[in-house]
């Protein structure tokens, strides 16, 4: 039996999760399809099967959220040859949303997260660039919000806190048991 979850009722997200346990509320763990890095997974989330892209050193998921007042769209991109000494260039991969905003930087073992927050032509949320510091590879990450109500009570310090929550779960594995050199 399986919960009754989005999460775990897709059986192309549930083949990511690694157990139908949560290890935080809310939260399944993941392991990434070229098994490069894990991250908690929102258990109201499904990865989109035709949103998924996977090739030798890169992973692209896109990752829907429902809420009752609110969406979110996430799409992940993991690269394998992304190097720290490079952050400006990686940085601007995020695209032009990127030359607007003003990234704050979190250190983690063997990771820095960089992440800004957005609110351009009716678009909310914020983007973010995890960087292996042990190796390289990288994850860029656009997380939109779309609120479902007209009041403005869906741009609140709650989902920055949700978002560095998730952010802060990405961490990277060892090299050598990917198979994707």
């Amino acid at each position: 039996d399986l919960p009754d979850t989005r999460a775990m009722q897709d059986e192309f997200t549930r083949s990511f999760l690694k157990s139908t346990e949560e290890v935080e509320e809310g939260y399944y763990p993941f392991v990434s399809g070229i098994e490069r890095y894990k991250m908690t997974f929102p258990k109201s989330g499904i990865i989109g099967d035709k949103g998924y892209l996977k090739e030798k050193g890169f992973e692209q998921l896109s990752i829907g959220v429902e809420s009752s007042s609110y969406n979110i769209g996430i799409t992940s991109e993991y690269i394998s040859h992304l190097k720290k000494d490079n952050l400006e260039t990686n940085l601007s991969l995020l695209g032009s949303i990127a030359e607007d905003v003003d990234f704050k930087k979190i250190d983690k073992d063997n990771t820095d997260l960089y992440y800004g927050e957005f609110n351009r032509e009716g678009n909310y949320g914020y983007i973010a660039y995890v960087q292996n510091t042990e190796d390289t590879g990288g994850i860029l990450i656009s997380y939109y919000i779309q609120c479902l109500e007209t009041n403005d009570s869906c741009e609140d310090k709650g989902k920055e806190d949700e978002f560095l929550k998730w952010l802060k779960s990405f961490k990277f594995n060892d090299k050598g048991t990917t198979g994707d050199e």
